[in-house]
């Protein structure tokens, strides 16, 4: 070796010693400093809650140790092997584990190393999947496999394992098992109430249920697989409900009671199971045990035969461990609550998400985040669900994928890792979520208010197609604001016009003056309406404060008529058979086979459905009424009768009157179809004689005479009334018409004797429930309970006895129809049940 060179090594190797030790010059390169030509290690912390510390050793040569508890840079390093030791760290009694105990890096001169520490906790998740990419369940993205998700729908209920970091960062599913929580054939469909019945158990649908049909198309026999959240006493609320293809497997999850260890019986509901032929029994079955139950049969006579029963046990999480679920609130006291069989532990750091403590009641549906420990699982963050308060359709405005909102009909909505998305568009986007949005996108959207911002649950887009400005669209929510000076209702955030044309209905139609003194923030309206520029004009606004019984009852249909048969008075609406009567009120006519029609209907106790109204809905375009003076007449194809626009044209039917008579100041009342210039065009011009005198009168129908079809007449009290065709029919039509009546009508009269009805109501249908003992018994088919007298007939059904078995003393349940005939009153009975 040339000596020259020895020297000099030896001093280079004696500073890197020092440097490594801490030792040398204060001109020595030192950890941390910029200078010298030594590398650098990087090292990113993720995962730990905010503030809180990492717990990791950097060590390396010459004994180098540096302490780290956040994401830091190590500068002027010397060259060599380091390793990064991590420990797992206890934040909020929740344990937070490293990806990797221990990661070594080779340093060279003038590098930078990066080491990535991922802290997660174990985490066991009960949910809803509401979307994809990879896989949303309770509010958290957890990275999967295509395997994984190969067969998860939105509105699945799934079991998750897996590990995440703080507030869901970096979430993993380890694996995610779905399991239906009923297959098999529905027995009972109640469309006023939304529920179903399969398996002898009761399954609620509400806006956020996903369904591969309208809800008002399941009938009874229909095969369905239903995910659902369990809500207490028997009850589930369905998240998805597939019809299906039977398949001969049959499934039934529920709570036991009732069980006989000797017959090896239980009823899940109203079910029996029968086991004792079941090839697989895992667990113990018990009383409240929940178990799931398959079958290769239908019950016979409301027992199933079990080829399997398991019993399924509590989620548990180990301690350390979050827990996440979403269920609905079944018990709450001052300190805890539970949902779908957990109890979580309440203290003064629950953090309470879109919603306060006073929120949390029996019903409301909720996401938790947990934490395991050996007394129990303590709640740290409650976030709510509520009811949507608001249910429309539009057009995205803007996007603002920072603030997380979009914008449609000029007021912003607020999304998050909560909200349900599908796509229903012909992109058929299963991963949709706000970044895969566009503006001009049309999207339904369901959302509920909190403090002044509103929250969507679920939001669809659908095809542009199935929307545009010359439509009638429809929204459905909570009023927020009623202005009558400046005639407007505002539903949610969006503000509806309503005008001379704007139909209004509370329990029957009112005006202008009535519906703006009786509705107020709070109702709930169903509101029609077109669009026009930037404004929303109400077509109609329906209002219903659910204050009676009977209106609890309704539902509403919509369809093409077929199979319209006028002796059996029935017709089918997509497939379903719907039944009218004389009680039925016929709006725009007599409907026909081929004729679109919007029904009002209720479901009587034989599970029929029958039309209370039948409202013919025009191909042409938008219909509208419209009645007052002639303004702004410049001809008699452009003038205003309340602020609308009108037109007519060769095909306009004139009444009591010609196109001559238009001008200023003439009354009239309009009915016509709306144009896509917003200009109502006449298909009806009626004239008010100016010599008739409007009257309203009311009484008891006596000396009815029926000149033809569509011509009766009879006498109200002193007065004589005549029915003709343009006589408008409130609560029943011309076949109701019978001696003992009570109706009301508004008509005019010339000659002051004889008023012709323009319209007559009879008293709307009032539906009833008595129960108590039968005290007297007039006939088979009429007997009384405290006091009100009971018919029934072939239609009445009999529950736990038969129509021979009414005797007095025996204690029944009715549910009728309340009627008066003749000036008498009395129930008909819709379903008689007799009780022990």
């Amino acid at each position: 070796m040339d000596k020259k060179w020895l020297l000099p090594s030896l001093l280079a190797s004696s500073s890197l010693f020092l440097v490594a030790c801490g030792g040398g010059s204060d001109t020595d390169p030192q950890p941390g400093d910029n200078t010298g030509t030594k590398g650098s290690i990087k090292v990113i912390v993720q995962g730990l809650p905010a503030g809180a510390d990492a717990g990791l050793t950097l060590t390396g040569p010459s004994s180098y140790s540096e302490d780290i508890s956040t994401t830091t840079t190590l500068n002027a390093l010397a060259t060599g092997e380091y390793k990064l030791t991590a420990t797992s760290r206890s934040v909020n009694q929740a344990l937070y584990q490293p990806n990797e105990e221990s990661i070594t890096v080779d340093l060279s001169s003038n590098e930078e190393e990066t080491i990535t520490i991922t802290y997660r906790t174990s985490v066991n998740a009960e949910g809803t999947v509401t979307g994809f990419g990879s896989v949303y369940v309770n509010g958290v993205r957890y990275e999967t496999t295509s395997e994984q998700q190969a067969n998860l729908k939105v509105g699945m209920q799934v079991d998750l394992q897996g590990k995440q970091g703080a507030d869901g960062g970096f979430a993993v599913a380890d694996s995610i098992t779905y399991d239906a929580t009923a297959k098999g054939v529905v027995t009972a469909v109640d469309y006023a109430n939304q529920t179903i019945t399969v398996l002898g158990q009761e399954f609620g649908v509400d806006k956020r249920t996903k369904l591969t049909i309208a809800f008002t198309e399941l009938n009874t026999g229909d095969f369905v697989e239903i995910s659902a959240l369990h809500q207490g006493q028997g009850q589930y609320i369905a998240t998805r409900i597939d019809v299906e293809e039977q398949n001969g497997e049959f499934e039934v999850e529920g709570r036991v009671s009732e069980l006989n260890l000797d017959a090896k019986t239980f009823k899940l509901g109203a079910l029996i199971v029968d086991y004792s032929q079941a090839t697989a029994v895992e667990g113990t079955i018990e009383n409240d045990a929940i178990v799931e139950v398959e079958a290769s049969n239908l019950p016979v006579e409301g027992v199933l035969l079990a080829d399997s029963v398991e019993v399924e046990s509590a989620n548990s999480a180990p301690s350390g461990a979050v827990a996440k679920f979403e269920g609905i609130v079944t018990q709450v006291s001052d300190d805890a609550f539970a949902i779908g069989g957990h109890t979580f532990t309440l203290s003064d750091e629950t953090d309470y998400k879109k919603g306060y403590d006073d929120d949390l009641q029996v019903g409301m549906r909720v996401f938790v985040l947990a934490v395991a420990t050996e007394q129990g699982l303590i709640a740290k963050k409650v976030r709510f669900d509520k009811h949507s308060e608001i249910e429309f359709t539009g057009v995205i405005d803007a996007i603002d994928l920072e603030a997380q909102t979009l914008t449609v009909f000029g007021s912003n909505y607020f999304v998050d890792n909560y909200t349900q998305f599908e796509d229903e568009s012909d992109a058929e986007d299963k991963e949709l979520k706000l970044e895969k949005l566009n503006i001009g996108d049309v999207v339904e959207i369901e959302a509920f208010g909190f403090e002044s911002a509103y929250v969507v649950r679920d939001l669809e887009r659908i095809s542009a197609s199935d929307f545009n400005d010359q439509q009638e669209h429809e929204v459905e929510g909570k009023v927020t604001a009623v202005n009558a000076a400046e005639q407007t209702i505002t539903v949610g955030k969006l503000v509806f016009a309503i005008n001379g044309a704007t139909e209004l209905e509370l329990e029957s139609d009112v005006d202008l003056t009535v519906f703006f003194e009786q509705v107020a923030a709070g109702d709930i309206a169903e509101v029609d309406y077109v669009i026009q520029g930037d404004a929303l004009i109400a077509t109609k606004v329906e209002v219903d404060d659910k204050d009676d019984d009977f209106d609890d009852r309704t539902f509403e249909l919509s369809g093409k008529v077929s199979d319209f048969n006028p002796v059996d008075a029935t017709f089918s609406l997509n497939g379903k058979t719907v039944f009218f009567d004389e009680n039925t009120e016929f709006k725009n006519g007599i409907f026909v086979n081929d004729d679109f029609v919007e029904v009002k209907a209720i479901q009587r106790a034989d599970g029929s459905v029958f039309a209370l109204k039948i409202e013919i809905e025009s191909e042409d375009g938008i219909e509208l009424e419209v009645e007052g003076d002639v303004t702004n007449f410049v001809s008699a194809s452009e003038f205003m009768v309340n602020g609308i626009s009108i037109t007519t044209d060769n095909n306009t039917e004139f009444k009591d009157g010609s196109s001559e008579n238009l001008a200023n100041g003439v009354s009239v009342e309009v009915e016509g179809v709306l144009t896509q210039d917003n200009v109502l065009l006449a298909k009806k011009v009626e004239f008010d004689d100016d010599d008739a005198e409007e009257v309203e009168i009311a009484g008891v129908i006596e000396d009815l005479v029926k000149d033809s079809p569509f011509d009766y007449q009879f006498n109200l009290g002193a007065q004589r009334v005549q029915v003709t065709a343009n006589t408008e029919f409130k609560h029943g039509n011309f076949e109701k018409l019978d001696n003992g009546l009570e109706v009301e009508v508004e008509g005019y009269t010339i000659d002051g004797v004889t008023v012709v009805a323009k319209e007559l109501r009879f008293q709307a249908i009032k539906y009833v429930e008595v129960e108590g003992s039968i005290t007297q018994v007039d006939s088979a088919t009429m007997f009384y309970v405290l006091g009100q007298k009971i018919k029934v007939s072939e239609q009445t059904q009999f529950e736990d006895g038969e129509q021979s078995d009414i005797a007095t003393g025996k204690n029944v349940e009715v549910e009728g129809y309340l009627v008066t005939e003749d000036g008498e009153t009395y129930i008909q009975a819709e379903k008689v049940e007799f009780e022990d």
